[in-house]
């Protein structure tokens, strides 16, 4: 299907005149196999070269020495009519949807591709409908308009819109980094399926490392090589090698790997939560009895400040007579460090979006310090001081021509003195660990995390007290989220700023948040310390088995491991934890 050789490319910079600035060698004699059918998962560190790799597949950009063969054909010198084959063979999904999508309807713009290479229109609605089905999204999204959805709702409809193409290979280029996990699963396990079903070839590019699972075969980058390749087993016991590529092992394998450790399993081939429960249950039949059976769990709510607090007070809002948020009422207090979860399209980005003022509601009461921002004759310029916001797409929000110039914007123009302004964008350029050979870069040059650190840095030059985070883990490599986390938990503990941040990543949410709020369906599902609302999500879900996908790993396995009849605690996200929780559970 796909055989590359030696394959190179370099992006050129110029200035205004046309002179070369600069030369950045982004792939260096890439060697690459694919045979129909094949999945393969490629993973490295932000800037690495994979998303270049993708757009050479679909012939988005020529390489500059190399052989590129595309199902026999030639995608390096091909005719136009050669293009145009290979882009009806390869079908792309990009990291951000908003780069993808054309049509204002759903429906409309699944049908966009597979019109446009010609499929009838008798086939044409069938295949739309399949491929919305495929998706999640189902028939009844087909008429909702696109700028009504949420980013991960975007992200369906992009995948959908190739699935209707029916391509002979599909390249995701962090396709499901926009997810809550339940929908990037739903969205892999259909992937595979068609993988298997079709045999279309996947090429799978991705930041998420438990994904590399289900590949058959992985290729790790780095700098514009290809720096490992192999099975997940080749791949996931070369430990210092991930590492040195700024990656890490999927959280399913370090707690296999402790286990093994530990004496309680003895071969740790193993590469999912499913097949861990059936070898531990394997090797210690006599700890499991018939039902253990699960607890109900009430969840203590925290005591709060009603002054110097967020509060939403029943808050309703409605977009085009679609209910987004319903009768929605908590308060976040002075200090908290807060993680507004839900799956795709539950109001999340919404309701971060009440909490400044930047959307209103008639008829609810949002306050912020006492001052209700839903209020027409509130000063929202006292309030939105206080407030700093990154937002889900931070490219969105830099906008100088520099890095320096984006990060001193905001102090200028508060008042603040010149010198003032100044030392605040160099103390939060440094917060945010960023060098001081950035200063003058030019934002378009900028990496992804670096993208997000610098925008996060805009907003920290603001001195806010409250740090409001959409989705700031979304996109990054391993290495980046832990970065940003720690940035984050850093402005937390050490300068007391309240952090209020929508995430996907339940594992980070239980290692630094203070609290989670759940929604589900516009609602709040839960409130509390996070793996008690996790365990009661669980417990009230009408689909247990889905659910489970929402959990932090350990957790999973956990409770797997109950309902198999092993005496575990269920209520432990912590590895070690849960490990010695196996371990009394079966002594």
């Amino acid at each position: 299907m796909i055989k590359i050789k030696d394959l190179e490319f370099e992006y050129y910079e110029r200035d205004e005149e046309e002179n070369l600035t600069d030369m950045i060698n982004a792939i260096r004699g890439i060697n690459f196999d694919a045979k129909k059918g094949d999945f393969i998962a490629i993973a490295g560190k932000n800037g690495s070269g994979k998303s270049t790799f993708a757009k050479i597949l679909n012939c988005l950009i020529t390489p500059i020495d190399g052989t590129v063969l595309i199902g026999g054909i030639d995608a390096v010198n091909g005719t136009d009519e050669d293009i145009f084959k290979i882009r009806k063979k390869v079908g792309m999904v990009f990291q951000n949807p908003d780069n993808q999508i054309i049509g204002s309807i759903v429906a409309e713009d699944v049908a966009f591709g597979a019109e446009n290479i010609g499929i009838p229109s008798d086939k044409l609605w069938e295949r739309v409908f399949s491929a919305l089905s495929d998706v999640g999204l189902g028939a009844k999204m087909a008429d909702v308009r696109i700028d009504e959805l949420s980013g991960g709702e975007k992200q369906k409809v992009a995948i959908a819109g190739v699935l209707a193409m029916k391509p002979s290979c599909i390249v995701l280029d962090e396709a499901t980094s926009m997810l809550d996990n339940k929908s990037r699963w739903e969205i892999l396990n259909t992937i595979k399926d068609i993988n298997k079903k079709l045999g279309i070839t996947i090429i799978m590019i991705t930041h998420h490392m438990d994904e590399l699972l289900i590949a058959d075969y992985i290729y790790i980058m780095n700098k514009g090589r290809v720096f490992l390749r192999g099975d997940k087993e080749s791949i996931f016991t070369n430990k210092e090698k991930l590492k040195e590529a700024g990656l890490e092992c999927p959280v399913i394998v370090e707690i296999k790997d402790k286990l093994f450790e530990a004496g309680i399993i003895r071969n740790d081939n193993v590469y999912s939560v499913e097949a861990l429960v059936k070898r531990i249950k394997e090797e210690h039949p006599n700890s499991f009895y018939l039902s253990t059976g699960f607890e109900d769990n009430i969840i203590e709510k925290p005591k709060i400040n009603p002054v110097n607090a967020i509060i939403f007070n029943h808050v309703n809002y409605s977009y085009n007579k679609n209910t987004v948020l319903s009768d929605i009422t908590f308060s976040i207090g002075k200090g908290e460090y807060v993680v507004i979860a839900g799956g795709t399209g539950t109001g999340k980005s919404t309701l971060l979006k009440l909490i400044p003022g930047l959307i209103k509601s008639d008829g609810n009461m949002v306050f912020v310090d006492g001052i209700d921002v839903m209020d027409k004759a509130s000063d929202l310029s006292k309030v939105r001081k206080k407030l700093g916001f990154v937002f889900q797409y931070p490219e969105q929000q830099l906008f100088a021509k520099n890095v320096y110039e984006d990060v001193v914007f905001g102090p200028r123009n508060t008042g603040v003195s010149e010198i003032e302004a100044e030392k605040r964008a160099y103390e939060a350029i440094e917060v945010v660990g960023l060098s001081d050979e950035i200063y003058d870069m030019p934002v378009n040059k900028l990496s992804g995390g670096e993208k997000r650190r610098v925008a996060l840095a805009g907003v920290l030059a603001m001195q806010p007290e409250y740090l409001i985070l959409d989705e700031p883990l979304s996109g990054l490599d391993p290495q980046g989220k832990q970065n940003m986390l720690d940035i984050i938990s850093a402005l937390h503990k050490e300068a007391g700023i309240t952090i209020v941040m929508v995430s996907h990543d339940m594992e980070s949410v239980v290692r630094y948040a203070d609290r989670l709020i759940a929604l589900e369906k516009g609602q709040v599902l839960g409130d509390g310390a996070p793996v008690n609302v996790f365990y009661e999500m669980y417990l009230s879900a009408e689909d247990k088995e889905k659910e489970l996908y929402n959990l932090p790993v350990m957790m999973q396995l956990l409770i797997r491991l109950r309902s198999e009849g092993l005496e575990a605690d269920c209520m432990v996200a912590d590895i070690d934890e849960g490990i010695n929780s196996i371990i009394n559970a079966i002594n």
